[in-house]
């Protein structure tokens, strides 16, 4: 059985404005230490590949810069698909397990974020390899369950049917805190967004499912060994992966895990790291903030509690780290009163180096 782990780079993360923009996403960024969040998931996903398989990054065409520029720093070789538009991602992982299906009729894919702040890689390769091994011999789809560690309201979760691996009882959306208390309480799990699973049964889940999608990304795939995908994956039904095919499977299972997971979703997440901070700062008589700057600026503050202070050359943000779901709102604001804000320079996004 040969391993596929497949990274998928999505979209900028509104709630991280302004450092995250569409030009220039969060994953490319250096939040939580020396290399970026993709870099990392390079990192800890590499050495799941195993026989014929081989490391895949799916991402937009217009950050093909970005991806081979890091990939470059980490020395990793990586076949890049690249979407001429994003279509969310049922599309994405429909193009890649077409890909690897046509080339591996056995092959299993390991579909994770390239977002993502996982400190234990070691752990986080256990649980892959132990998912594949399952969802190879059982024809199943599989997604890492992370076992919370408080209440949170910015995750999604799932209703295991038991410990361990799994049957997958529920997919829920993101709770209110009372209900994520209780989801808790009855033994829910962390949705962490990460899927093992042949490439074969996704390809007949998607057929099953949601065959219009499956339609697009196969006609888009290109022919040979480029990798550009065609400009039939536009006409893809824009829908993600969860709404297109889990919430309908009944192949799916979870693997129970427990180690540190985070989707870095928001500015809290960040701080809670205790590894986000970066630039010159001066903090006087405060604690618990998150001050982030460019090289040449210096951040000073006096006598303040819980705060984000994220400076860019073009803005600068200052947020309550309990109100950090709601930058999202700032950047929907934006769109109507500072769209010069929403995105950096094109040609200037494109010559940065990590920050």
């Amino acid at each position: 059985m040969a391993l596929y782990p497949v990274i998928m780079c999505g979209g900028a993360g509104a709630r991280l404005w302004p450092a995250s923009r569409p030009s220039r996403p969060k994953q490319f960024l250096a939040l939580v230490g020396d290399r970026s969040l993709f870099q990392e998931t390079v990192a800890r996903c590499a050495p799941l590949a195993s026989g014929a398989g081989r490391l895949i990054v799916v991402a937009g065409a217009a950050h093909a810069g970005w991806i081979d520029r890091q990939l470059s720093d980490l020395g990793v070789e990586a076949t890049v698909l690249l979407e001429p538009e994003p279509r969310d991602s049922a599309p994405a992982m429909a193009a890649a397990a077409a890909w690897i299906a046509a080339r591996d009729p056995d092959g299993v894919a390991a579909f994770v974020a390239s977002d993502h702040f996982i400190p234990d890689h070691d752990a986080f390769r256990r649980a892959v390899r132990e998912a594949a091994s399952a969802a190879g011999a059982q024809g199943r789809i599989v997604t890492l369950g992370v076992r919370p560690r408080a209440a949170s309201s910015a995750y999604g979760y799932i209703k295991p049917s038991g410990r361990g691996l799994s049957p997958v009882q529920a997919f829920v959306e993101k709770p209110d805190e009372a209900t994520a208390e209780a989801y808790i309480g009855a033994g829910y799990l962390w949705n962490s967004g990460n899927f093992i699973v042949p490439a074969a049964t996704l390809v007949e889940q998607l057929e099953r499912h949601a065959p219009a999608v499956l339609a697009a990304a196969r006609a888009a795939l290109p022919e040979g060994e480029a990798t550009v995908l065609d400009e039939d994956f536009r006409t893809a039904p824009k829908v993600s992966i969860d709404y297109a095919v889990m919430e309908k499977t009944d192949v799916a299972s979870v693997l129970e895990v427990d180690f540190d997971w985070s989707d870095l979703g928001a500015w809290d997440a960040i701080a809670a790291t205790g590894a986000g901070s970066a630039g010159t700062q001066v903090l006087v008589d405060g604690e618990n903030c998150l001050i982030r700057a460019p090289e040449g600026v210096v951040v000073a503050a006096v006598g303040v509690r819980d705060l984000a202070i994220i400076v860019e050359k073009d803005a600068v943000l200052v947020c309550d780290l309990n109100r950090a779901q709601d930058v999202k709102g700032v950047v929907e604001t934006l769109k109507a009163v500072a769209p010069g804000r929403l995105d950096f320079d094109l040609d200037e996004a494109a010559g940065e180096t990590l920050q």
